[in-house]
């Protein structure tokens, strides 16, 4: 090999010489000038694609088509100096920068019109077994992260979908098919890694910059810094009981066997009733058949209530606790099984068919969704009316679903996290699909009608992982009585609001004004200097 060879050296030289033959304009209409990004580009061990380049239009695709952004650039960052340097480049341009880990924020944050810093990249993970906890990168995958945890037998909440990535997932809390035995995936940190505005490296934990470790557990990514990585603690997991339940909705007895499966639930698996280690997700959705073996779509779909979840525990307990649920009128017991998380895991989503049940070949579609978190007893009519509304979607792909709370979710301190959402029963969401651009206005006419109905019924709060454009109040809705706290983190980890989006945290702003004061422990967190581990030179 040649004395000095670099690989990367040469890839810059030709990207350098097809920037060499851009126009200047193409530059300078983002702010930017054609050496601005050549000392980045020299700087970094990732890499820049800039509009035009062949890769551009698929990497700046987002999971959901329905967003349709184009960044000036993308800088991919592959070692935590990269950030800096494309935080350095991004600054200087004249549109908001954008971060992205997995590109599924459901109001499309993921990418704008700016530089987008895509990390990830930084997706390693580090096992330390006799803790047990894990450093894991901020652009892991939730299936590379439950496969490297697997030959250990370790685990923790994490996000159903494999391609949902670390960054984005914990800031938002995190809920995941065991939140209800071991707490939402923020409960679970012990420390986060964020590089600041200026380029600086700081840890975040109970005892270290202990106000931002608060905020980015809840406070919604893109506010404060860039998280590079987080360290979970583990938990010894073996294998777990799962289980698919469904009630068929296509007529009038039906409906009533499946509302009063729904008050059962209520009564006896809901808040503080059902034992910790029963997890359960509801849904309403087409599916073609009950046992399986029947062909996917264009196959006639029919509306069903299905109930899955996992019982951390043996197979005899976790049917016993849900004998009551099985016998009731109308259910068919789908599948059981006793077997590790990671299958299961699978098999609630996609057993026997996909929820909600696209064609195997079939693109991704456009998506639009909803939550309201809900923190009260419905009543009969109430449950019913849910029912009756979701018969009349206007296509077979529209998707409800519960996520339960309760457990270690509700038993976590109220101050402990921004994650405000404690006193919830349940996270109720609602997503539309659709192909045809013919269809986007029925679609998401439900959608709004769904809101409708849900007005009366939720507590309003939302998911701040699930936000929406166009929710009004969304401060309130995403952190309630934590909104002011969050905007004194801002003020000190990033006084000059360099990071900021269409729903960043801002000075207070709630139902009545009134300003909730935090305990004690924060307000002295508050008051501490930022502690820096190391500001990376440029």
């Amino acid at each position: 090999m040649a004395h000095n060879y670099s690989a990367k050296r040469n890839l810059d030289k030709k990207r350098f010489a097809a920037w060499d033959k851009r126009n200047d304009a193409e530059f300078k209409r983002f702010g930017l000038t054609r050496d601005h990004v050549r000392t980045a580009q020299s700087g970094l061990q990732g890499y820049i694609v800039m509009p035009g380049d062949p890769d551009y239009n698929t990497d700046r695709a987002l999971f959901n088509p329905v967003f349709d952004a184009y960044p000036s650039m993308i800088v991919y960052c592959v070692v935590e100096s990269d950030v800096a340097i494309a935080l350095q480049l991004a600054k200087r341009g004249t549109a908001p920068f954008t971060v992205r880990s997995g590109g599924h924020c459901t109001a499309g944050f993921s990418a704008g019109a700016g530089v987008l810093i895509d990390v990830s990249k930084l997706s390693g993970v580090y096992i330390h077994p006799q803790m047990p906890a894990a450093t894991v990168g901020c652009g892991c995958t939730f299936g590379n992260f439950r496969a490297a945890l697997a030959p250990y037998g370790l685990h923790v909440p994490g996000g159903e979908c494999d391609d949902v990535r670390i960054g984005g997932y914990v800031q938002g809390g995190g809920y995941g098919f065991t939140s209800v035995t071991y707490g939402m995936n923020c409960d679970n940190v012990e420390s986060m890694r964020v590089m600041l505005a200026d380029g600086s490296i700081v840890t975040a934990t109970a005892r270290q910059n202990a106000d931002l470790w608060w905020a980015m557990r809840g406070g919604t990514g893109g506010n404060f810094g860039v998280l590079l990585s987080v360290t979970y603690r583990l938990r010894p997991l073996g294998n777990v009981f799962g289980w698919a339940i469904i009630w068929p909705l296509s007529n009038e007895q039906e409906i009533e066997n499946a509302t009063a499966a729904l008050m059962l639930m209520q009564q006896l698996y809901m808040r503080t009733a059902a034992s910790p280690n029963l997890n359960i997700q509801v849904s309403l959705c087409h599916q073609p058949g009950i046992v399986g073996g029947l062909p996917l779509p264009p196959a006639p779909m029919y509306p069903y209530l299905m109930v899955r979840g996992i019982w951390v525990g043996n197979a005899d307990d976790g049917t016993a606790a849900i004998a009551p649920l099985a016998a009731s009128p109308g259910a068919v017991v789908q599948w059981t099984d006793e077997t590790d998380f990671d299958t299961l895991n699978t098999s609630l989503l996609n057993t026997p068919y996909g929820m909600p049940c696209f064609a195997a070949d079939a693109a991704m579609p456009f998506e639009d969704k909803a939550s309201r978190i809900v923190s009260r007893d419905w009543t009969d009519a109430e449950w019913r009316s849910l029912l009756d509304y979701f018969v009349t979607t206007p296509n077979p792909f529209s998707y409800f679903y519960m996520e339960f709370y309760g457990g270690a979710i509700n038993a976590y301190p109220e101050w402990g996290s921004a994650f405000v959402h404690r006193d919830a029963v349940f996270n109720a969401v609602l997503d539309v699909f659709w192909w045809q651009q013919s269809d986007r206005a029925a679609s998401q006419a439900f959608l709004v009608g769904w809101m409708d109905l849900m007005e009366p019924l939720y507590n309003g709060h939302v998911y701040q992982n699930y936000p929406r454009l166009d929710d009004a109040n969304y401060a309130h809705k995403y952190w309630g009585d934590a909104q002011a706290t969050l905007w004194a983190v801002k003020q000190k980890y990033d006084p000059g609001n360099v990071f900021t989006f269409a729903q960043a945290v801002i000075p207070v702003q709630s139902q009545d004004g009134a300003i909730c004061e935090p305990p004690k422990e924060l307000q002295m967190a508050l008051a501490q200097p930022v502690v820096v581990d190391v500001k990376v030179k440029l």
